[in-house]
């Protein structure tokens, strides 16, 4: 599938839409004016972002900074009565460092109702904006313990590293955390050293951003300091000193960045503490990035929250050793299952479909969602020379050895590519796969009915448009949009569209399609570019494998690319399911857990 239907990549450089050839050839507008027929609300701004429910906090002010309602988690906070020091001007918004009852300091960003209304608010302090001069909200996530763990928990660090991390995050200084913890001062240190380097940070000023990242906002961006100095009040050069904290530098390496003493750098730190109201540099990065959250919050309109923390995705990420950068993958466990990954679309990621989840755990199984290089939080490789699928079959292959996993099963949604790359390259992990739809090569798919085969066909026959389209699609990749595209791209298949009736499905299926846009276009850009000429290559035995196929599928006409597969992997066993369709996995997931586990 065609991961630019799902409107969930980042922007490119911009480009003229071409019109179609004048074979026949769809026209990129055509295409665009199918997608926004079918969204159902304004697109959105910018790429997609996603924030922890639990993590967010908010309350309404009268004018005079009164407090007049506020959700549980902010008077839980900042205290029954927090008072309003600080407003913006009316029509903008304005951050605000504001000190927290246990002693750590929080931002707020605050602005009049309707500038605030496509905030993430309670539904009381929603009501109460009629009465309201000023709404409030803030992203405190290390103000709870649930949070921490499941941040320290993606980075794979120990129950001693997490409960050293959580002390330090709570403290002023590691000597101070090694007494909450429980635990010697060395054996702090060696924990605190431990964290960094699972997290290729490099101070713990830059442990504090990577572990936002993995407490479920994902990927994103510090501020640019032109838009940070404003809003928290502070100069340009302060902004800049206390971004280049927050990403780890020293003050030797900000002062040669900025062009500045070292004695001026020291100087800005301590107006920083002072007006922050901090005392460490990894509380100053902790402001950094809340305040670049909200001011993405404030700036977007492709707004996503997860209810709880234990309803988002198990998020693990691991460094490449040698490759540089890091995988992400999700790991449902348990852990005395038998090890099955699960390979995403190209629409989606690795936050996967419950009821499959359930359904393989059931029989077994363990799953374990890898996101491909470049999608999700998965970086593509460093050097240009290495082909995606050759690194994504090697990151498949650290997984195996970072979890200690046995021999893995296979189930792929796509990816297909790298899925046989990693049973030809590592015959010793491989212990079978199922592919689900897979890919037909164009030279033999006729079918171009309907929205998404309408994209398929402008890939196949103008990919140098694929960089452009995305840069439309992203800013349609608000839920509610998304929703209607997919069912628009499925209408054909009664069983898909059934399927989507359900919420659970839908609601699963959109989130992690907006979990694939979390960080670069480049694995999609890739993948796509590279599936136009592809065909699987023949193996000597594919006894292991097995396609299961929908009939009802959108994409491909049944029966089509048979002679192609049937090449590639002789022997190979062949499903046919006249009720299903596309959504073969979310439809009949205890079918497609069952053919998973009687792999040999």
């Amino acid at each position: 599938m065609n991961r630019g239907l799902a409107a969930v990549m980042q922007p490119g450089k911009k480009r003229t839409l071409a019109a179609g050839p004048a074979t026949g050839e769809p026209g990129a507008e055509s295409l665009l004016a199918s997608i926004a027929r079918v969204s159902e609300d304004a697109p959105a701004a910018g790429a997609p972002l996603s924030l922890p429910a639990q993590a967010l906090a908010s309350a309404a002010f009268s004018g005079s900074g009164r407090l007049l309602v506020a959700d549980p988690a902010f008077v839980e906070t900042f205290g029954p009565d927090p008072g309003l020091e600080a407003a913006p001007a009316l029509g903008a918004y304005r951050l605000v460092a504001k000190v927290c009852k246990d002693g750590s300091v929080a931002v707020l960003l605050i602005a009049a109702p309707l500038v605030a209304r496509s905030w993430p608010l309670s539904p009381a302090v929603a009501a109460a904006a009629d009465e309201a001069q000023w709404v409030a909200l803030a992203y405190h996530p290390f103000a709870h313990p649930s949070l921490i763990r499941r941040a320290c928990e993606g980075w794979r660090l120990t129950s001693l590293e997490t409960r050293v991390v959580s002390a330090l995050l709570g403290n002023d200084n590691l000597r101070a955390a090694a007494r909450t913890a429980g635990v010697a001062y060395e054996t702090a240190r060696e924990a605190i050293a431990a964290a960094l380097r699972k997290a290729g940070a490099r101070r713990q000023a830059d442990l504090v951003r990577r572990l936002h990242m993995a407490a479920g906002v994902g990927e994103f961006d510090l501020a640019e300091i032109g838009l940070l100095a404003p809003a928290l009040g502070l100069t340009l050069r302060q902004a800049a000193v206390c971004r280049l904290v927050a990403l780890g530098l020293t003050r030797p390496e900000i002062a040669a960045t900025l062009q500045i003493s070292e004695h001026v750098v020291k100087a800005e730190l301590k107006r920083l503490f002072e007006s922050l109201g901090v005392r460490t540099a990894g509380a100053l990065s902790e402001v950094a990035v809340q305040a670049s959250v909200l001011l993405a919050v404030a700036g977007a309109d492709n707004l996503a929250h997860a209810a709880q923390a234990d309803e988002l995705r198990p998020l693990r990420l691991l460094g490449r050793p040698e490759a540089g950068g890091r995988v992400a993958l999700s790991d449902y466990g348990p852990a005395s299952g038998a090890p099955t990954f699960l390979m995403h679309s190209a629409l989606t990621g690795s936050l996967i479909d419950r009821g499959l989840i359930k359904a393989l755990q059931r029989r077994g199984l363990r799953p374990i969602a890898i996101e491909r290089p470049g999608f999700g939080l998965t970086d593509p490789p460093q050097g240009e020379a290495e082909a995606a699928v050759a690194r994504a079959a090697a990151d498949m292959a650290l997984v195996v050895e970072a979890l200690k996993l046995k021999p893995v099963r296979l189930l792929c949604r796509g990816g297909e590519a790298a899925a046989l790359r990693f049973a030809e390259t590592y015959p010793h992990l491989f212990a079978g796969g199922v592919l689900l739809n897979p890919f037909r090569p164009y030279e033999v798919d006729t079918r171009w009915d309907g929205l998404m085969n309408m994209a398929k066909r402008m890939i196949s026959t103008q990919p140098q448009l694929i960089e452009p389209i995305a840069a439309f699609l992203v800013r349609r990749a608000s839920p509610k949009s998304m929703a209607g595209i997919l069912r628009e791209a499925v209408k054909a298949s009664p069983s898909d569209l059934a399927a989507l009736e359900d919420p659970r499905i839908l609601a699963d299926y959109v989130a992690s399609a907006r979990l694939a846009a979390l960080a670069t276009p480049w694995g999609f850009i890739q993948e796509q570019s590279a599936y136009v000429g592809w065909r699987p290559q023949a193996v000597a035995d594919g006894r292991a494998w097995t396609r299961l196929l929908g009939e009802q599928d959108v994409l491909y006409l049944p029966g089509e690319g048979d002679e192609v597969w049937d090449g590639a992997l002789p022997g190979h066993r062949v499903i046919r399911v006249p009720e299903a369709g596309r959504l073969i996995h979310a439809s009949h997931p205890e079918m497609v857990a069952e053919v998973v586990a009687g792999l040999t």
